[in-house]
């Protein structure tokens, strides 16, 4: 076969692999966070109402995914109902409340009450939006799901090692996105607020974003991303 033959063979070959639709565990999850946030932080698509029942189901989603991956890294078998039917798309996975069973006993993840309480609230939610009816006032949807983005972005950075916020911090989404969804910013300050007093420190109110969510240590918001304009006590 000719150079030229070769080269185009290849090139076919390359172009293939670029059509090919693929996604991980945490690919997927992170792909239905970004829908999530985008519908929740920038309000020119639809109507409010369509877009807070959108971001449940696609929050929903992620959660499942991302519980889902951190079984796999326990081992890749467990995200079957049955671990004889592993790597068999024609078999069940686990549901949330098997994977979540199997976290805390086998994996020893610590997933607290209130996170749970989370959990089933959203798994609730989307299953009424798929399978039946919805209503609910604005405020708790948006409770929900402030509630839910919370633990997704907690448990991404605690229990995952990634930093799910930071592609929305590339751009102007992530701060859009706490003004846009307060429910979101009490929920998660307190969370940080936490892991902060963890830490051995207390943190302070931030100068930008107005949240008790900057630490000494680092000197940075842990919201919003805003440097400290100040001197760190001996």
């Amino acid at each position: 076969m000719k150079h030229e033959q070769l080269r185009a063979v290849a090139e076919d070959s390359a172009l293939n692999r670029r059509k090919t639709i693929e996604f991980n565990l945490l690919g997927n999850a992170q792909d239905s966070l970004r829908q999530a946030v985008q519908l929740l932080a920038f309000q020119d698509v639809g109507s409010r109402h369509a877009q807070l029942k959108h971001a449940i189901v696609n929050t929903a989603h992620c959660i499942e995914l991302l519980l889902k991956e951190r079984l796999r890294r326990v081992h890749p078998a467990f995200i079957w109902e049955k671990v004889e039917n592993y790597a068999r798309l024609d078999a069940k996975t686990v549901t949330v409340d098997a994977v979540i069973t199997r976290l805390k006993r086998i994996g020893n993840v610590s997933i607290t009450e209130a996170d749970e309480s989370v959990l089933k609230s959203i798994r609730t939610t989307r299953n009424a939006i798929e399978h039946y009816e919805w209503f609910t006032t604005e405020k708790e949807a948006k409770l929900i799901i402030g509630n839910a983005l919370s633990f997704v972005f907690a448990f991404g950075k605690i229990e995952l090692g990634i930093d799910l916020a930071s592609d929305f911090q590339k751009d102007d989404t992530w701060r859009t996105l706490l003004d846009e969804l307060t429910e979101f910013v009490r929920s998660h300050s307190a969370r940080l607020q936490e892991v902060i007093r963890a830490s051995g420190d207390e943190p302070v109110e931030c100068q930008e974003c107005g949240e008790v969510t900057v630490s000494w240590q680092s000197g940075s918001c842990e919201l919003c991303g805003h440097w400290q304009d100040f001197q760190c006590p001996s």
